[in-house]
Formats: C-alpha cells, sequence, structure tokens
C-alpha cells in the first residue's frame, strides 16, 4: 500500500484561496482503529466558519481549535484496515464516519445528552476531518453505510439530517401542526422540512431566491415565501388561519432572522435556532416582555445523539430521506466549493470527492 495521500488542509484563516492541496503522510492505524479510504466527503456551513476563524468557543472539556488543520464533518468510504483489537470491522466493509461521536461514558452521555459530551472531539473540529483519501477513526466512531444507499449518499447525509433529528425532539411537530423553516435552500433546511413531512406537518420554507420556488415545491415544502417580503409573517398567519406557526427551525440564524422567527410563531409555540451566518454576528436580541406575552420557548439545537446518527442511517436505508445533492467537485477543487457555498446559489448539498 502507499505511504502518502492527497488531502486537502488549512494553515492560516482566510478566504477559499486559504486551502491547500497537498501530499501528506497516511495516518497511522492504531490497535483500536480502522483506516478508511474516503470516496466521498461534504462541504458544510461549518467548514466556511472554521476556514474564516470565525469560531466560538470550544465546549467545556472539548479540545481547542487546530491548526493547521483538515476540515470535513463527513466522509464516507471503505475500510482498507484494522488495528489489532478491532472487531467490528473487516477491510472492504462500506462505512461512514460519525460526525458526533459520544465518549457514552461521562455524565451528559449517561443522561442521554450524547449531544453535549464532554470527552470527545469530532471530526472537521479537533480532530483531521474528511477532506483527504485517507482518515483514522475509532472503530465505535463509524456506521455501516446501509445497502444500496452509494458513497456520496451517505456523505450527503449524516450531519444534515442528524441535527433536524435532534431539533424534532426539541420543537416536535406532527399532523395539524405548522413548521416555518428559513432558508430553505440549504441542505439542513431541506433536511428538516422532509423530517418534518414524515411527522405530518405542513411545512413553509422561506427563500432569498425567488427563482428556486419551483424546485424548492419539490423538495417537501408545501408553500414558499420570501425573506425579504416584510409582508412574510402575515403570509405565515394567513397560511395558519391567523394563528401563526407552531415551530419555527431556523436554519440560517442571525438577529434579523431570529426576529421573523418570532413574528411567525404562534402563541406558545417554539423558535428553534440551529446555527448562525458565517459572515454575521452571533448577538440576537430579545424582547422579554414579548416572550413572556407570547409564551414563546426558545431554545438552541447541537448536535446528535448516537441514536439519533443510527436513526439517520436507518430512515435512509428504508427511503425516508432523500438528500439532495447539488453539486460535486474534485478534492483538488476544495476552494471552488467553498466559494460555490458562500455564494448561496446552491439548493441541497455540495460534495467534495478525493
Amino acid at each position: 500500500m502507499e505511504q502518502t495521500m492527497m488531502a486537502v488542509r488549512l494553515f492560516e484563516h482566510g478566504g477559499p484561496e486559504v486551502l491547500q492541496y497537498i501530499e501528506a503522510p497516511i495516518p497511522e492505524v492504531g490497535p483500536d482503529d480502522v483506516l478508511l479510504r474516503v470516496h466521498a466527503t461534504a462541504v458544510n456551513s461549518w467548514d466556511l466558519r472554521y476556514r474564516a476563524g470565525n469560531l466560538p468557543q470550544p465546549l467545556p472539556g472539548r479540545p481547542p481549535w487546530p491548526l493547521p488543520f483538515q476540515l470535513g464533518r463527513d466522509a464516507a468510504g471503505d475500510i482498507v484496515a484494522t488495528g489489532d483489537n478491532v472487531t467490528r470491522w473487516r477491510p472492504g466493509d462500506r462505512a461512514v464516519q460519525l460526525p458526533h461521536p459520544p465518549c457514552r461514558t461521562c455524565a451528559l452521555c449517561l443522561r442521554g445528552l450524547e449531544n453535549l459530551c464532554v470527552d470527545t472531539a469530532y471530526p472537521g473540529h479537533q480532530v483531521f476531518g474528511g477532506y483527504a483519501q485517507y482518515v483514522v477513526r475509532r472503530q465505535d466512531a463509524l456506521l455501516p453505510i446501509p445497502d444500496g444507499v452509494d458513497f456520496q449518499t451517505a456523505a450527503a447525509t449524516m450531519w444534515t439530517y442528524t441535527t433536524p433529528l435532534n431539533c424534532a425532539r426539541q420543537a416536535p411537530v406532527g399532523p395539524g401542526d405548522t413548521v416555518v423553516i428559513t432558508g430553505a435552500s440549504g441542505g439542513m433546511a431541506i433536511a428538516c422540512a422532509q423530517l418534518a413531512k414524515l411527522s405530518g406537518a405542513t411545512v413553509i420554507g422561506t427563500t432569498t431566491k425567488p427563482d428556486h420556488d419551483q424546485a424548492l415545491g419539490k423538495l417537501g415544502y408545501d408553500h414558499i415565501v420570501h425573506s425579504t417580503d416584510p409582508h412574510l409573517p402575515a403570509q405565515v398567519r394567513e397560511l395558519t388561519h391567523g394563528l401563526g406557526a407552531d415551530a419555527v427551525w431556523d436554519c440560517v440564524g442571525g438577529n434579523d432572522f431570529f426576529q421573523l422567527s418570532l413574528a411567525c410563531t404562534r402563541l406558545g409555540g417554539t423558535v428553534i435556532v440551529l446555527g448562525t451566518p458565517t459572515d454575521q454576528g452571533s448577538r440576537l436580541e430579545l424582547d422579554a416582555l414579548a416572550v413572556i406575552g407570547q409564551q414563546v420557548k426558545i431554545a438552541g439545537v447541537r448536535g446528535a445523539t448516537l441514536r439519533d446518527q443510527q436513526l439517520c442511517l436507518e430512515l435512509l436505508a428504508a427511503g425516508k430521506i432523500n438528500p439532495i445533492i447539488d453539486r460535486a467537485y474534485p478534492l483538488q477543487e476544495a476552494a471552488e466549493a467553498h466559494a460555490y457555498l458562500e455564494s448561496h446559489r446552491q439548493t441541497g448539498k455540495v460534495l467534495l470527492l478525493p
């Protein structure tokens, strides 16, 4: 087997041009590790944030953000080597890395809050991610790819769908309910829409791209409204018999969309914040009297539990979710892929193919 591989690494923060396509040693396999040959990895909004250096404080118990670094929260491929203690994998097995691998033993994991594990390091966060031809993972940090699911689909699914599954627990919706999902063209927003539809809810998507209305209408949204229209909250109330949405799942983030979310929510509804924009601040303004008056619940969602990640693949195998892939780039064109994602022209996921 060859001793080197090609990878894309980050040696300084900045624009897409700081991503370097380099030759690097293939990582060593420890006794509890497997070596995964990566066939596909996804470009996510987190990658853009990390590359730009717009990083939050790590959670307690998590290591700091390293540099140099290799991005990639998702990676799907086949196993080519295993460590001496590995019992659950063999060379040739197809696997996808867990974007949220828990330790399973800390106090938060034992309370069922594995997404907030304080004794872990995530790929693409603190552990070198999938922007490479090979990655090493602990044998318990991978799941098998279901039969009939290709590598690109698996790479487009895990991070994108697992966080919305967590979201659906924090602000559950069902038959008769209406949920507003912001940033309807994004991969995570499309995942939210599909999962909300699985629950029987009516789904309203917001977009800044009127030319995408027809395409979005085929992806799980019952209604599309335009984020730049000052009458958007009134349109949501008209679609909900004057009440407002039962929940807003905000996939865009930022104060403007937070205020929009509050304006669209019914009395006693819930606003879920899934992320923040990469090019704006993260501070949100809150009118306590308005929140009390409406009795609105506000919650943040971070990551996913092990069960969320397992369920994600079960839904994929059953054909109940369908990740949308906008386009795929060769690994050496990672800078172009970042620039494209930052242009907000995509509908669905952007992939890299090592």
